[in-house]
């Protein structure tokens, strides 16, 4: 994902980063179109497998692209992708890392729906879950087993307001060789950026502060 203005400081990133300046439009315009014209580049990015190619709006679009750059760069991240809900997002990242025998330690604090995916569907799938205090990293620590794949927290919990100890979460996971991922829906990049930290994976919901 290329941001020409990733270096910048985050004032300057929450205006431009991701911004496509279509015919000098100071901000990116509303694209309708559903399909995209597959010139000899588009085609040759597809056939490579690029992840963000314009071909149909299922797989990306201008305005996908234009705020997926903007969060990763707010993020400090290499890459983002968009998603339909904030759920979409949390079950599309957690199903495509998990299998079936798997183990992820996470909190019963954790946002309802979340909570929900990983009590009632999980177990259907064979991925076992631990419920610990997301305030105590030890007992996180003390929950992971041979079988542990992922941690999984939220910077701040949905809707208890629980703070997580993310340094010592990002400590533990990559003491462990495990895959650290946190909701950072309640925090924002303005006051948090778990990747610098050690987080692997930061994922939002667009319905909350991030939306104004």
């Amino acid at each position: 994902m290329d941001d020409k203005f990733s270096e910048r400081k985050f004032s300057t990133k929450v205006v431009w980063s991701g911004t496509n300046s279509l015919e000098g439009s100071a901000v990116t315009p509303i694209f309708t179109t559903s399909t995209y014209q597959l010139n000899d580049e588009r085609y040759r990015k597809w056939a490579e497998g690029a992840q963000h190619t314009l071909m149909y709006s299922r797989y990306s679009s201008v305005n996908s692209e234009a705020v997926a750059v903007k969060v990763a760069s707010l993020e400090g991240a290499e890459d983002g992708e968009v998603f339909s809900s904030g759920m979409a997002a949390i079950s599309s990242t957690l199903l495509s890392l998990l299998s079936k025998g798997d183990h992820i330690v996470t909190s019963a604090d954790i946002y309802g729906g979340t909570y929900g995916l990983m009590t009632s569907y999980f177990p259907r799938f064979g991925i076992d879950v631990t419920m610990a205090d997301i305030r105590d990293p030890s007992s996180f620590e003390a929950a992971i087993n041979e079988n542990t794949k992922l941690l999984y927290v939220e910077t701040i919990t949905n809707p208890v307001l629980k703070v997580c100890d993310l340094d010592a979460m990002a400590s533990l996971a990559k003491k462990h060789g495990l895959i650290a991922v946190v909701d950072n829906t309640f925090a924002t990049p303005w006051t948090c950026r778990p990747i610098p930290m050690g987080f692997d994976l930061v994922i939002h919901s667009g319905t909350k502060f991030l939306n104004g």
